[in-house]
């Protein structure tokens, strides 16, 4: 077990001032070398090892000096444990590890079987992070006081943990977008349907917008908008996720030259010169997290049936679409993925004149649809796989319409034509 190193006098995580230029408490990442698109290709974010270090006034206290590599802070909701990720020697697989900031031992989370970074805190004394696998990256929650780990993705990509929303929602990236999933693995979707491959280090702030980074500038989503807003900045390279010191004022991790590290600094929207707090010339500062008590989101009670292997989908309206669709629809087609990687049909069932459908698939699988014409020519078909927990019931307003569009007040006709879904499993064993 690690001991973590606090001064006495440093003994709550309430949020104290300094003097001086104002900020809170804080915690950031210092690394020689910093890759923070790495995991992407299976590689280490931090090759070279890496330390957390907690910033109270002008004190700066390495909080465990005997890791080889700490990272991916996250603090407690009532401000008085840390938990983060961890590597005890170089040779040694990253690990979850929870201390108290008051000081203490750090103790690990997760079995030693595989590489697991970026926890967050759940509001049900759980945590979920991101286990690092040879041919992708899995999403997991597990309880704080130990026990089995769930598993919460089942399609074939890469996932990293970001945030938990408000709402109980989890925050992840996969292929440089950003994704939404509930604690129990159900409703995955886009944050936005404006999909772009170059968005990262996101994280919620108390207005209820998202903050990232997109090609190294700063950006927003927020509830009046469907789309990416811009934020008004200098021209200096930006690395996500920001720490909120106050609405509008933001503890941002930046360089001014990509060959420089980064470092550390107060800014916000609009303000036209960053104040340094960081800024270490021969080390990166980055995921600065504020040291101090805050509210936990919503707890989401989950619905599912373990005992069942499938799942429902109903669409209300295949044709509504954010590119429009001009041909008829005539069907739908799901596949799931063999063993050996490739599509594998699970069916067909028909799409009624308005453009609905209700279908039933195997759950805890990756899945993806098409939708064919009348001669069976593919008219529009999904580029990435999703996936559907036991029992799970989930309806779509239309094809690829956005999180963000509200369903016409109607019955849908294959509804009125029956409420029993079209099997769509697969060939019978």
């Amino acid at each position: 077990m690690a001991k973590l190193v606090i001064p006495g006098a440093i003994l709550a995580a309430a949020l104290i001032w300094a003097a001086g230029p104002s900020h809170p408490d804080y915690v950031f990442t210092s690394a020689r070398r910093f890759e923070p698109n790495a995991w992407m290709e299976g590689r280490d974010r931090f090759p070279a090892g890496s330390a957390l270090v907690l910033v109270s006034g002008s004190a700066h206290h390495t909080l465990f000096p005997d890791f080889f590599a700490s990272a991916d802070a996250a603090i407690s909701f009532d401000g008085r444990n840390i938990l983060f990720a961890g590597k005890r020697s170089a040779g040694s697989r990253w690990q979850i590890w929870e201390a108290p900031l008051a000081g203490g031992t750090a103790r690990v989370l997760t079995p030693e079987d595989a590489d697991c970074i970026r926890p967050v805190y759940l509001p049900d004394a759980r945590v979920v992070y991101t286990r690092l696998q040879s041919a992708g990256t899995e999403l997991e929650v597990m309880p704080l006081a130990g026990g089995a780990a769930e598993r919460l993705t089942f399609a074939p990509a890469r996932y990293l943990t970001a945030d938990v929303l408000h709402d109980g929602r989890i925050l992840f990236e996969t292929a440089g977008d950003l994704f939404t999933v509930y604690p129990d693995g159900t409703g995955v979707e886009s944050l936005r349907c404006d999909h772009r491959r170059d968005r990262d280090g996101a994280r919620q702030i108390s207005s209820g917008d998202v903050i990232f980074t997109a090609a190294s500038r700063l950006a927003r989503f927020t509830s009046s908008h469907a789309e990416q807003v811009d934020i008004p900045q200098p021209a200096l390279d930006f690395q996500g996720p920001v720490a909120e010191i106050a609405p509008d004022s933001w503890i941002v991790a930046l360089r001014r030259r990509p060959s420089t590290p980064y470092g550390l600094f107060i800014w916000g929207p609009g303000a036209a010169n960053p104040m340094e707090l960081e800024a270490p010339a021969a080390a990166n500062a980055v995921q600065p997290v504020i040291v101090a008590p805050h509210n936990p989101p919503r707890q989401f009670p989950s619905a599912l049936v373990a005992t069942r292997t499938n799942g429902n989908l109903l669409c209300l309206d295949a044709r509504a679409s954010k590119q429009p669709i001009s041909a008829a629809i005539h069907s739908v087609r799901a596949y799931t993925q063999a063993a050996n990687g490739t599509p594998a049909l699970l069916g067909q069932a028909p799409v009624e004149r308005d453009g609905s459908f209700y279908i039933q698939v195997p759950t805890d699988r990756p899945l993806r649809l098409e939708l064919l014409d009348e001669k069976g020519g593919i008219i529009r078909a999904e580029r990435d796989w999703f996936w559907m927990r036991p029992s799970e019931q989930r309806v779509c307003v239309g094809c690829h319409a956005g999180p963000e569009r509200a369903p016409e007040n109607k019955v849908p006709e294959v509804l009125l034509r029956t409420i029993i879904p079209e099997k769509l499993l697969g060939p019978k064993s």
